[in-house]
């Protein structure tokens, strides 16, 4: 599957989370899934992807117990991060 494809499926995960038919869990899933798929990734993006997935596990642990999370920072780093991908791999 290219990258362009996988990238497509995290972005689509986004989508849905900002129009509020989502949830974090969903989108760290999709971010985990599809970015460990993607080739030609450098160390540095792995681990941002890893960071990333696990600030949307902590958001969703907090949503679960009734807290409001702090959402929005993180789906600002979450778009960063796609602009860096490696697309035409």
């Amino acid at each position: 599957m290219s990258n362009q494809t996988l990238i497509a499926r995290i972005e689509a995960s986004l989508a849905l989370l900002q129009a509020h038919q989502g949830d974090s869990r969903a989108l760290a899933e999709s971010i985990r899934g599809n970015g460990k798929a993607l080739e030609g990734m450098p160390y540095p993006l792995i681990k941002e992807m890893e960071d990333l997935a696990m600030d949307l596990d902590i958001a969703q642990w907090h949503d679960e117990d009734g807290f409001a999370p702090e959402i929005g920072p993180i789906l600002v780093r979450v778009q960063s991060w796609l602009a860096k991908l490696p697309r035409d791999v």
